[in-house]
């Protein structure tokens, strides 16, 4: 009998060591993935600044250095309010423009954190301009309802203009010396765009409302109002290209990177008569990607929505020359709702210094 007994507890005793070395292992775990999120925590309070050369080929001496800060994805994060954090990353660093491209109050249309960035932005260098377009998650920049009021951009919009950025719906020159940087919203080199052709098209539905009296009805009327600021716009593009000389140096501003099908589609057809084409741009700027948003380290980007699992860094994040056409893909500053996983993991905030040179490096 107290040999069967023996025999029944031995296992026993089998069991409870193999019961601490699972104890272990969870504590092990459960330690590291502990660490890991504190880190994290600790890196999406941080923001990485490179300094990337864009080599173009011809480019006038007088861009030679000519420096863009670009940020991108801000999504009312509030690491725009972080005025000390931006100071410390910008001192002593030297830039003749600040460029935003899109997303930077995401769904909520919470414009605080950008006001702010803006405003901290300018007190670090009063010198260069601030110029913004929207983004695919940001409100539409155009009201097209009825909502009381005459004005027709979104408030942000509004907000972000009062506080002295610069949105571009249509190009902006810069004097560099004796030549002109001109930041030019993306749309206007897709599918072959003519802006007189575009600027005519508007008249005419100008013209087509006007005669139904679309103008005096309300929701008639903010569309009425609506495509009157198209249609001030696309003046303004035209009065532009009448400006531009073939050492200008153009920069396409956009939200969504483009693909090579796209560029390859828009060099074959530009017209190489007119002065703003594909062909002519020296950079194309965008963001949207966000870095992929979860990254493993050693990996990069998990998931992202439009390029699947895995898609590498080459097609969202960084330099990429396409056609001869130079593109830069920010990783931007906050997390997007586009994606099915929230936050940054293991993804720093990033902007970037963009150096312009007729080196070919």
């Amino acid at each position: 009998m107290p040999r069967r007994n023996a025999y029944i507890f031995a296992p026993e005793r089998k069991r409870r060591k193999n019961s601490g070395c699972l104890i272990l292992i969870l504590s092990i775990v459960l330690a590291l993935l502990t660490i890991s999120l504190l880190s994290n925590q600790a890196m999406n309070k941080r923001i990485e600044l490179s300094t990337v050369k864009i080599s173009v080929m011809s480019l006038d001496k007088a861009f030679e250095s000519f420096t863009v800060l670009h940020i991108s994805d801000l999504q009312a994060s509030s690491i725009g309010t972080e005025a000390a954090l931006w100071r410390a990353l910008l001192f002593g660093k030297r830039y003749h423009a600040v460029v935003l491209t899109g997303d930077m109050v995401g769904r909520s249309g919470d414009s605080a954190s950008l006001l702010a960035l803006i405003e901290i932005l300018q007190n670090i260098n009063s010198e260069a301009p601030i110029y913004f377009i929207e983004g695919d998650d940001d409100p539409d920049p155009l009201v097209y309802s009825y909502r009381g009021t005459p004005e027709v951009y979104a408030d942000w919009v509004i907000e972000a203009k009062n506080a002295g950025a610069i949105y571009l719906d249509a190009p902006v020159g810069q004097q560099v010396g004796r030549n002109t940087a001109w930041f030019v919203p993306g749309y206007l080199y897709f599918n072959g765009m003519d802006a007189e052709a575009m600027r005519t098209s508007l008249i005419y539905q100008k013209e087509d409302m006007e005669k139904q009296g679309t103008q005096y009805e309300a929701e008639g009327g903010a569309k009425y109002r609506a495509l009157l600021a198209r249609l001030e716009a696309m003046e303004r593009a035209v009065s532009a290209l009448t400006s531009m000389s073939p050492n200008d140096l153009q920069i396409a501003v956009t939200h969504v990177p483009w693909n090579v099908e796209i560029i390859r589609n828009e060099v074959e057809w530009a017209d190489q008569s007119k002065l703003m084409t594909i062909r002519r741009v020296g950079l194309v700027m965008t963001g949207h990607y966000t870095g992929g948003q979860w990254r493993l380290p050693g990996v990069g980007a998990i998931y992202v929505p439009e390029l699947g699992w895995f898609p590498g860094d080459g097609s969202i994040l960084g330099l990429q020359r396409l056609n001869s056409v130079n593109q830069y893909i920010n990783g931007g500053l906050g997390a997007s709702s586009y994606y099915p996983m929230p936050g940054r993991l293991f993804n720093m905030p990033s902007a970037v210094l963009l150096t312009f040179t007729a080196r070919i490096e």
